[in-house]
Order: C-alpha cells, then sequence, then structure tokens
C-alpha cells in the first residue's frame, strides 16, 4: 500500500517554518518521501523550492505569530493608496506617520522574536526586514507572500505608490512662495563603497544560493543511489538465501533417493534369495516324497 503523502501545500508551509539551517535536509527528506511514494512531480516541486535567507524566514515567523497586526498594516497600505487617488494632503501625513509606526513596531517584533531563537540581527537586517514590509504594502505578488509566510528574500518596491510615501510635505502657507528643489547632490565616497558592498553581498548570497541548490541536487543523487545500493545488496542476499535453500533441498532429495535405491535393492535381493530358498524347498519336498512312493 502507498504512503499517504502530505499536500504540497502542508509541505512548504512547513518548510517555510524551519530556521534556514534545518531547511536543506528537510527539503531533501521530503523529496526523497515523495519519491519512494512514486510522486516525482511533488518531488521536483519540493525540490526547486529555495531557502529563505534569515530576513525572509523572521519576515515569515512575523507572519505566523502576528497575523493581525500584518493585517492591520496592509489595510493602512490600501487606505494610503486611496487618499493618494484622492490628493488628500492631510490624511496622506496622518497616514504616513501610522504606516512608519506600524512597520517600526513589526521591525522590532521580528528582530525580538530572532533574539528569542538565537539570532542577533544587526541594522542591515532590520532595514531589510522593514523594506519588505513597505514593499508588501504596495505589490500585491509580494504581500502575498509575506500574508502566506512563505517569503524567500527580501524584499524591495521599485514602483510607485503608497510604498514611496514615507513622508507627505506640509501644505505651504497662503502667501508663500514653494521653495525651489534643492539640487540633487552626487554620492560621496562612502555611498559608492556602501553600494559596490551591497552589490558584491548580493552576488556572494546568490552565488551560496546557487551552491547549495547544486549541493542539495547531489545530496539527493547521492541518497538515491545509496538507496538503489541498498535495495540491490538486500535482493542479492535474498537471491543467495534462495539459492542455499534450494541447494540444501536438493541434497537432501538426493540422499532420499539414494537411500530409497539403496532399500530397493536389499529388497530385490531379499526377493532374489527367498525365491531361491522356496526353489530348494520344493525340490527337497519333491526327492521326499518320491523316496516315500518308492518305499510304499
Amino acid at each position: 500500500m502507498s504512503e499517504d503523502l502530505p499536500h504540497i501545500g502542508t509541505v512548504v508551509d512547513d518548510l517555510y517554518s524551519l530556521a534556514p539551517v534545518d531547511f536543506v535536509s528537510h527539503r531533501s527528506a521530503y523529496v526523497a518521501r515523495f519519491k519512494k511514494a512514486g510522486d516525482k512531480t511533488g518531488a521536483t516541486r519540493i525540490g526547486a523550492l529555495r531557502k529563505p535567507t534569515v530576513v525572509a524566514w523572521l519576515v515569515n515567523g512575523l507572519a505566523r505569530r502576528d497575523e493581525s497586526a500584518l493585517a492591520e498594516l496592509f489595510e493602512l497600505g490600501e487606505q494610503l493608496e486611496r487618499a493618494q487617488q484622492r490628493g488628500d494632503g492631510p490624511r496622506l501625513r496622518e497616514l504616513s506617520t501610522a504606516r512608519s509606526t506600524s512597520i517600526r513596531a513589526l521591525t522590532e517584533r521580528a528582530i525580538s522574536l530572532g533574539r528569542d531563537l538565537g539570532v542577533m540581527v544587526g541594522d542591515n537586517a532590520a532595514r531589510e526586514i522593514a523594506n519588505t514590509l513597505n514593499a508588501a504594502m504596495a505589490d500585491p505578488e509580494i504581500r502575498d507572500r509575506v500574508r502566506a509566510g512563505r517569503t524567500v528574500t527580501a524584499e524591495t518596491y521599485s514602483g510607485f505608490g503608497p510604498a514611496l510615501l514615507s513622508l507627505v510635505p506640509d501644505p505651504p502657507d497662503d502667501g508663500d512662495v514653494a521653495e525651489e528643489p534643492a539640487p540633487e547632490t552626487e554620492d560621496s565616497p562612502e555611498d559608492d563603497r556602501q553600494k559596490a558592498d551591497d552589490a558584491e553581498r548580493n552576488r556572494l548570497l546568490a552565488e551560496l544560493e546557487s551552491a547549495e541548490s547544486d549541493l542539495d541536487a547531489a545530496l539527493i543523487e547521492a541518497n538515491e543511489a545509496q538507496s538503489d545500493t541498498e535495495r540491490a545488496t538486500s535482493e542479492l542476499l535474498s537471491a543467495a538465501a534462495e539459492v542455499e535453500r534450494i541447494q540444501s533441498e536438493l541434497t537432501a532429495a538426493k540422499a532420499r533417493s539414494n537411500a530409497a535405491q539403496e532399500a530397493d535393492d536389499a529388497s530385490a535381493d531379499r526377493a532374489r534369495s527367498a525365491a531361491e530358498a522356496h526353489r530348494k524347498a520344493r525340490d527337497r519336498v519333491a526327492e521326499a516324497q518320491s523316496a516315500l512312493d518308492a518305499l510304499t
């Protein structure tokens, strides 16, 4: 009877609730389990799941432990979008402040969650958590991943909309002349170095994910090869035992056949001896009868 497999959605939820350090081993175990049950499609889908970064894992944990707070944040995003469409400046300022407060509080909760689980979160990771929450407010696809607790990496929002309204300026008083926008300043050497460091870090993370994916595939192949070897060894031992059993039965049958042949030969010898004794006895009887007849 085939094994009852969990639904793919259940597997995904389980994997993305795990700490990143446990993700790969559990994913490989699920892949092997689905393959053993003959569900190669499910095994392929599970094997393609990407390991979450620490930031993504913390956001996933936040989604599972504080669903209502995230729902409130996303509701703020919808209100911001409506206020922006109406051009309601005072309402935009009010909602922007509320959004900043909510994202700050949720980021601190995610950091606290990590601390409780033995993971210390630095400033860069904290910013990535905040950016991911901010992006989820504006992008429905990101929001669905965050809400489902299936975020894989830190998210950013590059479009237009509420996520960019970090601060709405006060409207000018009557008679005030609008100030000319400040000229854009060129990036400082420190900014250039930071961008270069970020780019290099992203490149290394991509290489790490690729290497981990290759390692996972190699582990799966190795496990399958080991299973095939163990199965072949078991079948060989079973066949050898069957051959030994048949040989033992053949030897016993030969012994019984030899014994029967010997018994048959002995029986034939006895029959010949009995026939010879019978003939001799009959001859003696005939001789005695002849002698008796001669006397009378």
